[in-house]
Parts: C-alpha cells; structure tokens; sequence
C-alpha cells in the first residue's frame, strides 16, 4: 500500500481513537465523589498521558507518511541563541524530567538567522524534548554558534554516547530505513519526524564524539519575506497571575501578543472593566478575591452593562475533576492546567487570531 493510500485510513485511525479515549475519560470524570481519591486521579493522569503518547504515535505516523513538510509560514530575523534558551527554559519549567536537566551554554553569543520562527520553534522543541527523555540523568549542554560563511552550528551534548548516537540515527532515517527498535518505536517516529522537519529547513544531522551537531543556514531561502501578506495584530492579553515566576514563564510564552497583568483577582477584575481584553488567562490561586470569584464578578458585570464577554482562561494547577466543576460554574471559557505547554497556549490563541484579523 502507497502512503498517499494511507493517509485516509491514518487519518480515521486518529478519528476514532480519539473519539473513543474522549468518551472514556469523560465517564471516568463522572464517577461519583466518593471515588475522587489521590489513587484514582493518579491512575486516571497515568491513563491520560498513555492515550497522549497513542495519538501522538499515530499523529507522528500520519505525518511521515504524508511524505517531505511544505514550509508555508513566511520567514524573519531572529536571534536563534535566544530562541533556544526560551524552548530549553519551557521544557525544564515544566518538569516532565526527574533527574534530567537542559542546559544552555551561558557563554553563547547572539546569533542571527532568517528563518521560519515558529516552525523552528516547535523543531526544537521537538528535538530538545527527544534529547531530554534520553538523557536518564545529568545535564545535556546545548550551544550555538556561527560557523563559517552563512552557517550555524546548534550543539547538543549528552552525558552518554550511545543515546545520542541513536537519535542522530533516527534523525536521518528515511522511508524504507526504518529503525527496528520496537520497544522505542514511539521516539523513534517522533525523532523521523523531527528530521524531515530538518532537511524541509535546510538543516543536516551529524553525531560527533557525545554530541549531535544540527548545521542550519543562517538564511533560509524560497519564503515569503515577512510582512508581504497583512499581518494580524498582536492580541491584547491580560495574565491574572500573583507568582512573579509564573508570569515571567507566561509572559515568555505569549511574547508575541500585547501583555498586561493583573496581580490579584480585583486587578483583573478591574482591568476587565477599564477596557477590552481578546482573552483573559486567569490563576485561580490568588489571594483575596480568588481566580473562580474574579471570573463571577465578571461575568455579572459583562451582564448588567450589556458588555460581549471576554474569553477567559483558568491556569491552574487543580486536579481536572476540581478544575471543570469549579471553571463552568464560574463562567470561564476554558481551562489549561499548569504547568501550560506552548502547544496548547497556540491552541487557545490562533482561533482568537483568526476572529482578530477578520475585524
């Protein structure tokens, strides 16, 4: 069978397993409050991330065989040092890793390119978080630098050899070369995907000694230069958020949009009231006037004033059961639990951005 004969029938396998674990996960919430236990929340968390790697895996599968990625997005100048230590930044925030730890070469200098941003965005965080998983302990160094002519070199070190030397393996498999570690097989499709990403930017993959060395041209050509097609305004935000570190790692995340925030549950509730948000990421943990109540005061305000309702979006770190309840009774438009991932940040904003540059 033909990989173009696949994609239909990848693209219902990923349908109905979806569709499937979305009505199975919704009755396990619906289970009386007796069963609410840490041991019960635990499995069900465990579950949940088992039926994320399933539909990762198929999602992966999809994309290879739909053959190379097209680079549709246009292209700008960037500083990629930076660019790196924010992804690294995020990924250890998140601390999906125990022992493991990314660390960026302090003594980088800023350097340059004229890529896709966030293409090469997602890219490296699609790498960095491959290297992460295999590194079991220690700390895996990653450096950039300008390499001769218009090149750019992005190093990443790994405490062992062997994992290292397994991922630039699989980076530069193709079609038909598929590795045969079954037991990895979900890294393996995750690392296939991360190098067709690669070689659409024009990037190669060498491992040297304990070190897998990305070669990147410091100008990427056959992109539409940035500005040529109108742009949509940044989205205006407002964060709702008392812990100066979660909003800084917020803030980071949102860095294309304009910021505002809101240090306590009144704040926000006042900001909401002085002028008009595209959304509201609202921290239920604040003192005083709680995120839920914030969000109540709001709603009944956007009520008697005859005010459109701003979307706004609880952060939180409750268990899902607690998050749900709690959120639609409040009147939120969605919840995302912490520690938030960019992925699902995007997820939330690009609908808003699509009705923003529709006005």
């Amino acid at each position: 069978m033909t990989s173009e004969a696949m994609l239909p029938l990848l693209d219902h396998l990923c349908n109905e397993a979806r569709n499937s674990m979305q009505a199975a996960f919704g009755l396990a919430e619906l289970q009386p409050e007796p069963v609410a236990q840490p041991e019960w929340h635990a499995w069900l968390q465990a579950s949940r991330s088992s039926a994320d790697r399933l539909l990762r895996t198929i999602d992966d599968l999809r994309e290879l065989a739909a053959g190379p990625p097209q680079v549709r997005e246009s292209a700008e100048q960037f500083d990629l040092t930076l660019c790196v230590g924010e992804v690294a930044l995020v990924l250890n925030f998140a601390g999906e890793s125990d022992g493991a730890k990314l660390m960026v070469d302090p003594k980088n200098q800023p350097v340059l390119i004229y890529h896709p941003r966030q293409a090469l965005e997602q890219l490296l965080a699609r790498v960095l978080k491959l290297v992460w998983k295999l590194t079991s302990s220690g700390t895996a160094g990653v450096s950039v630098e300008a390499a001769e002519q218009d090149r750019v070199r992005l190093s990443i070190f790994m405490p062992d050899a062997a994992p290292a030397h397994k991922l630039s393996v699989w980076m530069n498999a193709t079609e038909g070369c598929v590795p045969r570690e079954t037991s990895e097989s979900g890294l393996i499709l995750a690392a296939m995907v991360a190098g067709n990403r690669l070689r659409a930017l024009g990037a190669s993959v060498e491992f040297v000694d304990h070190t897998i060395v990305i070669h990147f041209r410091t100008h990427m050509e056959g992109l539409r230069e940035e500005g040529a097609e109108r742009e949509t305004p940044a989205l205006q935000v407002l964060v709702a958020e008392d812990c100066d570190e979660s909003y800084a790692l917020t803030a980071l995340q949102l860095r294309n949009e304009k910021v505002d925030r809101a240090p306590t549950g009144l704040d926000a509730v006042k900001q909401v009231k002085q002028r008009r948000f595209d959304v509201v990421f609202m921290d239920v943990q604040m003192p005083g006037v709680d995120g839920y109540e914030a969000i109540r005061q709001i709603r009944d305000w956007e009520t008697i004033s005859g005010n459109a309702r701003t979307p706004i979006v609880v952060l939180s770190s409750d268990d899902l059961a607690t998050q749900t309840r709690r959120a639609a009774q409040s009147g939120c438009s969605g919840f995302l639990r912490k520690p938030v991932r960019m992925h699902e940040l995007r997820e939330v904003l690009e609908p808003l951005r699509a009705l923003h540059g529709a006005r």
